[in-house]
């Protein structure tokens, strides 16, 4: 069997980072699996070994054309089995030229709602979601596929959940030697919030939240096209001794901080199954989000109304320094959440990941 992977971008999100893992798990049981970027930009994925990068630039019709072009000459030469993508361009591109291909199985994945979307993308998604050209369509989270609600049958019936998975933590260095390592302070609460600086994370709101909080820093590793927003924003409201931008870091100072993290927080607007959250869940991490449906959905407790994690119903920057205060406050609570977070995440393995994906190749 031969297996294509294909993805919009190499950038640092999420999506790349899981479509990497699964295909590199992949190859390991069907070596003829092959990875595929529609548009190459410098991060941690731009130099996968034997991977493909069709161009440096997708910004015109004309890119756009050339770059399906090479799509297709690939997968009309190498004749894949299946193929699988990420992201709605990947998604449609991959497999309007599988179905013209006759490529059996062509297995899409959404990772974020639909609305987020332009209109002539999500236009596009659903006529071809629901005429056949998917055989597969994935989502990362059941509350990513309850978005799709009001789509045609034909589309909703191809659509299943396969989970995230999460590396295994790294415990094999102390808590206290992270916090050295990275010269954090030792006599404050460290928050962390890990993505990309782009308005679907909200860092607003945790920017603002800092002005009441004491002994409290928070750090926000991730860059972006608002990291300049974000500077003017942390002048604005006089917190730069309590906010720092750590920029990308790779993934060794990503587990260190981690490490050395009190409370994690992550406040989007909006997310499929956030790698951030569940990365730092392995660690044992409290973790404080915002109220919305993936985020709900993936922390409720079977038969309890409880969560594992704290919800902030609102986007208000008291009442996101209110529970960050109370959980600060209370040991026995933080202990309470850190064992939520590691039993919450703890079958959301590579293995199971890749196996559900290798069932829909049968």
């Amino acid at each position: 069997m031969k297996v294509f992977f294909v993805i919009n971008s190499s950038n640092n999100g999420g999506a790349p980072k899981m479509i990497v893992t699964l295909y590199q798990e992949m190859k390991k049981k069907i070596p003829e699996s092959e990875i595929i970027f529609l548009k190459k930009i410098e991060s941690q994925y731009s130099q996968i070994a034997g991977a493909r990068y069709l161009s440096n630039r997708l910004n015109t019709p004309v890119d756009y054309i050339k770059v399906f072009r090479k799509l297709y000459n690939i997968l009309k030469k190498e004749k894949p089995d299946a193929t699988i993508s990420f992201l709605p361009l990947a998604n449609i591109f991959s497999n309007v030229i599988g179905k013209h291909l006759g490529i059996p199985i062509r297995i899409a994945s959404q990772r974020n709602p639909p609305y987020i979307y332009g209109k002539i993308v999500r236009v596009i998604d659903r006529y071809i979601g629901a005429n056949g050209y998917y055989t597969h369509n994935i989502c990362n989270s059941v509350a990513g596929m309850k978005a799709f609600y009001d789509y045609p049958e034909s589309y909703k019936k191809l659509l299943d959940v396969i989970r995230n998975c999460v590396e295994p933590a790294d415990f094999s260095i102390s808590k206290e030697s992270a916090v050295n390592k990275l010269n954090l302070p030792k006599d404050k609460l460290i928050l962390t919030c890990v993505g990309r600086l782009h308005d679907q994370k909200n860092h607003d709101v945790l920017i603002k939240t800092m002005q009441y909080l004491e002994n409290t820093v928070l750090y926000l590793a991730g860059d972006g096209p608002l990291r300049e927003n974000i500077i003017s924003l942390i002048k604005d409201f006089n917190v730069g001794d309590k906010v720092v931008l750590l920029g990308d870091l790779n993934r060794e100072d990503i587990r260190l901080l981690l490490r050395a993290t009190d409370i994690f927080v992550i406040p989007s607007k909006y997310e499929g199954l956030s790698n951030s959250l569940i990365e730092a869940m392995s660690y044992g991490l409290p973790v404080i989000c915002s109220d919305i449906p993936s985020f709900t959905n993936f922390l409720k407790i079977e038969g309890t109304d409880s969560y594992a994690g704290i919800i902030v119903e609102s986007n208000d920057e008291k009442d996101w320094s209110y529970a960050i205060e109370s959980l600060k406050e209370d040991v026995n609570l933080i202990e309470h959440y850190q064992t939520l977070s590691l039993d919450k995440v703890k079958d959301l393995t590579a293995e199971k990941m890749t196996n559900k994906y290798i069932n829909l190749l049968k």
